[in-house]
């Protein structure tokens, strides 16, 4: 935890810059920067350095793939809104979990299971968005996850492809080896092998969701269907799931239980 008020005024001038750079690149809109400079801040204050590292590991790459082959995206109907720009929601999203585990860690920095936490929801989200925005691109059908013998359309919600599958794993291994690298984590330690398991259970976890609870919707003007709520420029009708249970609110719950999986994990095997 950092008390030293110098270091406070330095974090924050480094949390200003790069929410300014997130803008000007157009990873986050007005609102997510500063939600993002809000959790980041709390997170260099209370935890440290490292946490907000990994952090930040996964909202650049996570903006970068947003926006990687965009166009094509667009063209089939699956790109995110707003050309890719994260607003606060997305943010919040993605990383309450995690920064309620860092905050806690730097509270209690003796207690282990919270750093574990912390990895396990960034795990997770960044093999969502490994898989979704790479999966989006198979050349092959998605089939659904609750029914692997059902082929679905690119970007039906619980759809899954091998492609997508395999962007998945290599998402948390990224989130590892940049642990690793910030000194968070020992490469052969057991919070490797466990971040690795529970991003990718909290990523499975999402496409459940997705597949039975989310909110899906048939845009009236192309007929496809969407999670998004406006498509094509008008508002979708909604044909099932809950109204209340958008993407955002599946990645909250998926990134809590990627967390809770890896705190429980290293409870129980950690010495």
């Amino acid at each position: 935890m950092i008390t030293n008020p110098t270091q406070i005024v330095i974090s924050v001038i480094a949390v200003t810059l790069i929410g300014l750079a997130s803008r000007k690149l157009g990873i986050m809109d007005s609102k997510g920067v500063i939600a993002a400079e809000t959790v980041g801040l709390s997170i260099i204050v209370v935890g440290g350095w490292e946490f907000l590292t990994i952090l930040l590991s996964f909202l650049f790459i996570a903006g970068i793939l947003t926006k990687y082959k965009y166009e094509e995206k667009r063209k089939l109907g699956v790109a995110e809104e707003k050309n890719g720009v994260r607003g606060w929601q997305n943010v919040l999203a993605n990383s309450a979990a995690a920064s309620f585990f860092a905050v806690a860690h730097g509270l209690v920095p003796s207690f282990k299971p919270f750093s574990a936490g912390f990895l396990g929801a960034v795990s997770t989200s960044m093999a969502d968005t490994l898989a979704t925005e790479l999966g989006l691109l198979s050349h092959y059908e998605p089939r659904l996850i609750t029914d692997l013998k059902r082929r679905v359309r690119a970007g039906t919600s619980g759809g899954v492809t091998l492609l997508g599958e395999v962007a998945s794993l290599f998402g948390v291994s990224i989130i590892a080896f940049v642990a690793w690298a910030v000194g968070f984590i020992n490469p052969s330690g057991v919070s490797v092998v466990i971040s690795l398991l529970a991003g990718f259970l909290g990523c499975t976890f999402d496409s459940l969701l997705g597949a039975t609870v989310q909110a899906k919707y048939k845009c009236p003007v192309c007929g496809r269907e969407t999670e998004n709520k406006i498509h094509c420029g008008q508002p979708s009708l909604n044909v099932r799931g809950n109204k209340t249970v958008d993407n955002n609110v599946v990645n909250f719950i998926s990134t809590v239980f990627g967390a809770s999986v890896a705190f429980l994990a290293h409870l129980l095997v950690s010495p």
